[in-house]
């Protein structure tokens, strides 16, 4: 399953994390905004879509940051992740999410991840001692 990831800045460099539904898989764990890709649907494409469906904003400029490739049992994500520096509006949360929390990059450590979003705080640290 490919799933398209944002790391979402604001101004102050606070990266934006989403708590997942109770009833969903890893329920309560938080996450970065994103989505899984549909057929064919190019990841940026998926990323701009899934941003806008999930926390309402619109985004308008992203970079690649990586893919991360993790196994949950059988069971492959294929994470491609962007940082996401440019949007308009203000996020809310248009799903199901528990909630949705500005958060000092330094500050992720404190907060409960699925294995393979972990994996993405360690891009986001690398891309920081750039």
């Amino acid at each position: 399953m490919k799933v398209a990831v944002a790391v979402i800045y604001d101004k102050q460099g606070r990266i934006l994390i989403a708590q997942r539904p109770l009833d969903a898989a890893h329920g309560g764990m938080w996450e970065f905004p994103g989505g899984k890709l549909e057929s064919d649907e190019l990841a940026e494409t998926a990323l701009i879509r899934e941003i806008k469906e999930e926390v309402g904003l619109d985004i308008l400029d992203y970079s690649f940051l990586g893919e991360i490739v993790h196994y949950y049992g059988s069971k492959m994500v294929h994470l491609l992740v962007f940082a996401v520096k440019k949007f308009q509006g203000e996020p809310f949360k248009r799903e199901a999410q528990l909630d949705l929390q500005w958060v000092e990059v330094n500050n992720l450590s404190e907060y409960s991840f699925p294995e393979a979003n972990s994996q993405i705080i360690e891009l986001i640290k690398s891309e920081i001692e750039l």
